[in-house]
């Protein structure tokens, strides 16, 4: 346990000022996610001193919320009609996140010294608490699948803007010549974006508050009621928070406890980004769009981080997001049900429990 556990906020509030230096840091070196990267890296190295950084739940739900809304503003009537037609591409990325775990979990298993089924759900480009959730009750250790989820969204956050930044020449060309949201409509816009974050989280979506806000403003915004942008202070704050959050995953006691999982599976997550990149620019030679855009579609990373990497990099946010939702759910839906066709018939420990 934790030194300040017993305090709740305690650690939070220890790490926010070093956090947003860090941000500022980041920021200032002009690479991409400067915010939530400074933020994870500050957070990520309170949580191996075993310091507790989670950001208190409402926060986190009210930054998901916000940044839901932001993409949902984005969402024209054309925009919304172009989504649509996509949806095909949209699901059969999703199958092809859950082919790749499918195939790549035995060596997983065999190289991390763990059971197939724990391998399976930490692979498995799902939400962290859903996959462990939904593993344990098919024998998987939730601590592995936990660790493993909090690496994979790391390594995702971590290299593939950076790599895009690079390489592609991913970032934004031009300034966002939409004008900013009124005072007004802004408060209108987050009022209507939490309620739509609300009535997510209520529904068990995955990253419900953001989805639940980007689906309920875009549904207004796709009528023509709303337009604007939100304020860049306003979207650095969701990622100095979202950052904080994803640092805080990355605790000693938890990582310390499976060096043989995590030593495995360092590289065969790196191997599952390589062949969903490898995807995508199939997808690219007949769908028009970029190719840095398609690579954050087809990516396995958090749908928040995701979403916050297309708009750092100026790349098609509302495709982005559509792809990673339609994943999520598929993936939280799927999961269950796909263990149960590939699971090995001779491994009893591996059935569900109750």
């Amino acid at each position: 346990m934790s030194w300040n556990s017993h305090i709740p906020g305690r650690g939070f509030a220890l790490v926010l000022l070093p956090a947003i230096a860090g941000g500022a840091l980041w920021e200032t070196i002009g690479l991409p996610l400067g915010w939530l990267m400074g933020a994870a890296l500050v957070s990520g190295g309170f949580a191996m001193a075993n310091v507790e950084t989670s950001v208190p739940k409402p926060l986190y739900w009210v930054s998901l919320a916000t940044l839901g809304a932001s993409v949902g503003l984005a969402i024209t009537p054309a925009v919304a009609k172009a989504l649509i037609a996509w949806v095909p591409a949209m699901i059969i990325a999703a199958f092809l996140g859950i082919l790749a775990a499918v195939i790549v979990s035995p060596l997983l298993a065999r190289l991390g010294g763990m059971k197939r089924s724990t391998a399976f759900f930490s692979l498995l480009p799902g939400g962290v608490i859903e996959m462990a959730n939904i593993g344990g009750r098919y024998g998987a250790d939730q601590t592995i699948v936990a660790a493993l989820h909090a690496v994979r969204v790391g390594l995702v956050v971590g290299l593939l803007p950076l790599a895009l930044f690079t390489f592609l020449d991913a970032s934004p060309s031009v300034a966002d010549t939409e004008p900013l949201l009124s005072w007004t409509s802004l408060l209108v816009v987050l009022a209507v974006g939490l309620f739509g974050g609300y009535l997510g989280a209520r529904a068990g979506l995955p990253a419900g508050w953001l989805l639940g806000a980007l689906v309920l403003v875009g549904l207004v915004s796709s009528f023509g009621a709303t337009t604007g942008r939100m304020p860049e202070p306003l979207l650095a704050c969701v990622q100095l928070i979202v950052g904080i959050s994803l640092g805080s995953r990355f605790q000693r006691a938890h990582l310390s406890a499976i060096p043989r999982a995590l030593a495995a599976g360092l590289p065969v997550i790196l191997v599952i980004m390589a062949l969903m990149a490898l995807a995508a620019t199939a997808a690219h030679l007949f769908m028009p769009f970029t190719l840095p855009t398609l690579i954050l579609c087809f990516s396995i990373g958090g749908m928040a981080e995701m979403v916050l990497t297309s708009k750092a990099l100026g790349q098609n946010v509302a495709l982005v997001a559509a792809f990673q939702a339609v994943r999520g759910i598929l993936v939280n839906a799927c999961a269950g049900a796909v263990w149960r066709r590939v699971a090995p018939s001779t491994t009893i420990p591996d059935s569900p429990k109750g």
